[in-house]
């Protein structure tokens, strides 16, 4: 397992992570299949496509696991794997991370905003390495900034999961939104809101295969 993530994770993120990471993976211990996620909210969306589409990931045995952050989709995948459990990994690109940092700081004083966009500029860079190097680990051309692509190992988005919802299914933020409003979901990046507007929203999404780790995962 050490050997799969030489010189793609730091030895302090591993080590750090691999000692709290154990509660969030148990239950991926006992499944025939794992899909790794980012973060919070694509497990919603993941489990409701499915459900759309007549798949109960449960009695599949797959699990959807949320690992915070692209370190730790590479600790977790390598973890699996050496236990024999298949995975599968879905990913933000977050091609407008640096954007979207540096619109909430441009009513600061010069300096103050200077300071904001260059930290932010690092954290993009850093993203941007970790995009590399999660797809070398997957097996990928390491591109820093990739395109939305999904193959039988992996599927990015170019950006973020919700930007990419709101490209190809639009009325899914509406249903969401609607939600939110009537006091049946909850704002921000939630699962089950996330899993309640991907089962009950009522146009299906432009391109119905954007998400198709439910049915991959298990190969």
């Amino acid at each position: 397992m050490c050997r799969a993530l030489d010189g793609l994770v730091d030895e302090k993120v591993r080590s750090r992570a691999e000692g709290t990471l154990g509660g969030a993976l148990a239950e991926g211990f006992f499944a025939h299949a794992v899909v790794l996620v980012e973060g919070r909210g694509n497990e919603g969306v993941i489990t409701g496509c499915a459900d759309r589409s007549g798949i109960n990931l449960g009695a599949e045995g797959i699990s959807v696991i949320e690992v915070h952050g692209k370190d730790n989709l590479m600790i977790s995948d390598a973890l699996f794997s050496a236990l024999g459990v298949p995975c599968y990994v879905v990913f933000d690109g977050d091609a407008g991370m640096a954007e979207r940092k540096r619109a909430p700081v441009q009513h600061l004083i010069p300096q103050q905003r200077q300071e904001k966009e260059q930290e932010s500029e690092r954290q993009a860079r850093n993203n941007r390495t970790k995009n590399a190097n999660l797809l070398q680990y997957l097996g990928a051309t390491p591109n820093p900034q990739p395109a939305d692509d999904s193959t039988g190992r992996y599927t990015v988005f170019e950006d973020t999961l919700e930007t990419h919802l709101a490209q190809q299914w639009p009325t899914w933020e509406e249903r969401r939104q609607e939600l939110v409003r009537t006091g049946e979901g909850v704002d921000g990046k939630n699962a089950a809101t996330c899993l309640e507007t991907t089962r009950t929203v009522a146009t299906e999404p432009i391109v119905s295969s954007c998400l198709p780790c439910w049915r991959t995962s298990g190969r």
